[in-house]
């Protein structure tokens, strides 16, 4: 018996759309390489999908995805405690965006702030009872939902995946710096001229 094909669900027509979209432009007089773009436009929108899916899990606790990796990233210190500083990179938040994320956890009592026993004109971040009772309980669906997602993809893909996640990753970091780069030798040659450009006009001379 022949197999009903599944319908498309809306990621993978939208996923679709943009793949319509790109074969398009490559098809023009526009330089587009094909897999590269299809590759990376994925990846955003598997991310925008699955942040939506965690988002709409946590909203009936009254977090945010932000609120989550917070206590996730607590529950995993030792004595569940961290500077805030220390929760910037895994949360991928500022300072100031961490203050205002601690202060809304503290008031809900999931966290709370403890002088540094380093140095006690510091203060640490600690996870309360209730805030790993609500690790505890919403860290197992978010690992059902992982595992449903990943279902048709074989372990060894899997892992492969992984590393080559990894690799765009790093590749990214790279391109990153090396535009950070270009930027200041570009900010350089600009205050240079700058320079050159005032010390020219002092030296002419000036008309009678």
């Amino acid at each position: 018996m022949d197999c009903i094909p599944r319908p498309a669900g809306p990621l993978q027509q939208c996923a679709d759309e943009v793949e319509g979209v790109i074969r398009r432009l490559v098809g023009t007089d526009i330089e587009l390489p094909l897999v590269e773009t299809l590759v990376l436009r994925f990846v955003v929108l598997l991310g925008r999908e699955l942040s939506m899916l965690l988002e709409r899990t946590l909203r009936s606790h009254g977090l945010s995805e932000t609120d989550f990796r917070t206590l996730l990233t607590l529950y995993s210190q030792p004595g569940g405690v961290a500077h805030p500083g220390e929760l910037c990179a895994s949360v991928a938040r500022s300072p100031a965006n961490m203050t205002r994320i601690a202060d809304g956890l503290c008031e809900r009592g999931l966290i709370t702030r403890v002088p540094s026993a380093e140095d006690r004109r510091r203060t640490v971040l600690r996870i309360t009872p209730a805030g790993e009772a609500l690790v505890k309980e919403l860290t197992p669906q978010s690992a059902r939902r992982n595992q449903a997602i990943l279902a048709r993809v074989p372990e060894p893909q899997r892992a492969a995946l992984l590393e080559q996640l990894r690799v765009l990753i790093a590749a990214m970091d790279e391109y990153e710096a090396a535009c950070d780069a270009c930027g200041a030798h570009a900010d350089e040659q600009r205050r240079a001229l700058g320079d050159a450009g005032a010390h020219t006009a002092d030296a002419a001379p000036s008309g009678s």
